[in-house]
Formats: structure tokens, sequence, C-alpha cells
């Protein structure tokens, strides 16, 4: 293994939970290529495998985190029918009539309507 590329040194390697999701995928990547690499000694392929171990736990904690995030910023099926439930049914998307009104429309009017009953008759 040539000493360019030594990841095997831990101890000047920062620790995994101060290392960004980035950073750590990363690193995780490299030490992946330096195991596959049949110059990397069984010593060596051990202390690397141990960090990609870590790395790796820590990459799955970002990411549980950030899906349980997404899962609280998300609209559930129930919360969309407890909001429907409380009145929001009186609202309809533009074009589609609700249910009420068409059961009891309201008057048609016209502008020449409302012109027709502005128009006061003196005589």
């Amino acid at each position: 293994m040539s000493d360019d590329k030594s990841f095997v040194d831990l101890g000047k390697r920062p620790a995994v939970e101060t290392l960004s999701f980035e950073q750590a995928q990363e690193e995780l990547e490299q030490i992946v290529e330096e195991l596959e690499d049949r110059h990397t000694g069984l010593d060596d392929a051990l202390g690397l495998w141990e960090r990609g171990e870590a790395l790796h736990a820590w990459c799955q904690s970002r990411l549980d985190h950030a899906a349980e995030r997404l899962h609280k910023l998300t609209v559930t099926q129930e919360e969309i029918a407890a909001v429907t439930a409380e009145g929001a049914s009186d609202f309809a998307p533009e074009g589609v009539v609700p249910t009420s009104a068409a059961a009891d429309p309201a008057p048609a009017s016209t502008p020449a309507d409302a012109a027709a009953d502005d128009e006061v008759t003196i005589f």
C-alpha cells in the first residue's frame, strides 16, 4: 500500500460523528476502493473495514434522521380526511360545483338583470 493513500492510520482521521453525510460517504467510497486493491494487507484491510463499518452506520443514521424529518413534513391521508371533515369540503377546485350548490342553486343573474333592478320609474 502506498503512503499517499493510507487510510489505516485512523488516529489522524476525524471522528466519524464530526463528518457531514457527504464527507462520510466520500471516505467510505475511498475505503471500498482501497479494500478492492489486491495490494492491501490483511491488517490494513481490517482497519479499513472497521472504519468503513463506522462510516456506514453514521451515514445510515443520517439517512434515517432525514427520513423521519420528511415523514413529519408529509401530509397523511388521515390529516386530509380530518381537514375535509372540518368543513374543507365547502371549498371546491375551480370548475367543480359543490354538492350543496348543485342541490339548491342560487338564482342566475346577468348584468342586464342588475341594471333593470336599479332603474326607477317615476310617473
